[in-house]
């Protein structure tokens, strides 16, 4: 077995299991591609459609074959997906694709009205979110949901090139997420060592990890046990580990794609993201159990589907959060049911500071989810230097829309 091969088994290793197909796998795909997707189960069809787009500059063009190449990509990230979700009990069910009759991704393809480069990392998102809504307007049919994930190939000049690929936005903007083409973005170099192979994990890890803020996920980082045995968290530090490593998604992320747009069953009728429910959180009570265990007991009047308890060092800002550690059992009290727990053992979240040297400042998200997709986070922060079997004050308490 060389190298190559064992590298591949390793990347597919929490992805996909390595037998013959459950599916058929569109013949126009490589055969690279093919041999990538053996394994791929049958998923259940979508009510709602990822919308797909590539936007490129007046005086540009895309990536070559783009349109086969993306197609296999994200045929791989969607089995991805797929099977987190079925390992951990809410069936075979992905982000729905829309897909042409020959089997390659229905891509919309959008000509933009400047030049390539005034779409630039900082700032173009915006100018690229006009003009497609311009043309949402114009075909209604094209919008199949409220998720878009965006394209762009890379800048060609004298910084950026196909080896080297920048210059475009690569980030997620609410619903919205955006990454980059270059003409070796290609499935067949997954899990080599190779030039192309690295760089195909950092940016097809960068899709996934983007689209999953598209369809509604934070941050998060599993406890040691769950890292050992499945990988690196996708919406942790996966970006960089995909298809080198094991890579996997949380059952907390999970929990949240359950009630995501385009994860929605074919036949279900839900409007999704409409609620107006005032949520509210009180009697929040920190304290530590046995000297070994964090518990965190709080009342809510929310109806929701599930919820996620999320820990944290200080800053709280856009992408100081990659460290934070979930936890998706918070259990709901059968005497009370406004009043929730949730247990937290330090070994669990020994790679925090505020852990190693019982100072600084902590923060506990607790992120509600409604059946309708909704959601509702709310923040506590405390000192870790404070916190006692009889309790710990707390700081600030934020609420904010989502997560």
């Amino acid at each position: 077995m060389n190298t190559k091969t064992i590298l591949s088994i390793t990347a597919l290793a929490a992805m996909l299991p390595l037998s013959s197909s459950a599916v058929d796998i569109p013949q126009n795909f490589s055969e690279g591609a093919k041999a990538k997707l053996a394994g791929s189960i049958e998923l259940a069809p979508s009510e709602h459609q990822l919308n797909i787009v590539y936007f490129y500059g007046c005086d540009f063009q895309p990536a070559r074959d783009h349109e086969r190449r993306l197609s296999e990509l994200f045929t791989y990230v969607q089995q991805f997906y797929g099977q987190a979700m079925q390992r951990y009990g809410f069936g075979a069910r992905s982000f729905g694709l829309p897909i042409l009759p020959n089997g390659n991704v229905d891509i919309i393809t959008i000509k933009g009205k400047l030049p390539h480069k005034d779409y630039p990392y900082n700032g173009g998102h915006g100018k690229v979110q006009a003009e497609l809504a311009e043309y949402f307007a114009a075909h209604p049919e094209k919008h199949r949901s409220g998720h878009t994930f965006i394209l762009m190939p890379t800048w060609l000049d004298d910084k950026f090139s196909d080896e080297n690929p920048g210059g475009v936005p690569y980030y997620g903007v609410g619903k919205t997420a955006f990454a980059m083409d270059y003409g070796d973005f290609d499935l067949q170099y997954l899990g080599d060592d190779t030039p192309k192979g690295r760089l195909l994990t950092k940016y097809l890890g960068g899709l996934a990890h983007e689209l999953g803020h598209a369809l509604n996920l934070p941050h998060n980082n599993g406890t040691p046990d769950q890292n050992k045995a499945m990988g690196t968290p996708l919406m942790n530090a996966g970006n960089y580990t995909f298809g080198m490593k094991p890579t996997y998604l949380t059952k907390a992320s999970c929990k949240i794609l359950d009630t995501s747009e385009t994860f929605a069953p074919k036949g279900c009728k839900t409007v999704f993201y409409t609620s107006q429910q005032d949520v509210k959180v009180t009697d929040q009570e920190l304290t530590l159990e046995n000297g070994d265990t964090l518990v965190f007991k709080f009342h809510t009047n929310a109806k929701f589907k599930c919820v996620n308890a999320y820990i944290q060092d200080a800053p709280f800002a856009v992408n100081e959060d990659y460290e934070k550690v979930v936890f998706d059992k918070v259990e709901r009290d059968a005497a009370d049911p406004t009043l929730y727990t949730v247990r937290m053992p330090l070994k669990d979240i020994a790679s925090l500071k505020g852990v190693q040297q019982r100072a600084g400042v902590g923060g506990i998200d607790l992120v509600f989810v409604e059946e309708e997709g909704s959601r509702h986070s709310y923040r506590v922060q405390f000192d870790w230097s404070a916190i006692t079997p009889q309790g710990t004050p707390l700081r600030d308490i934020i609420h904010f829309k989502g997560c």
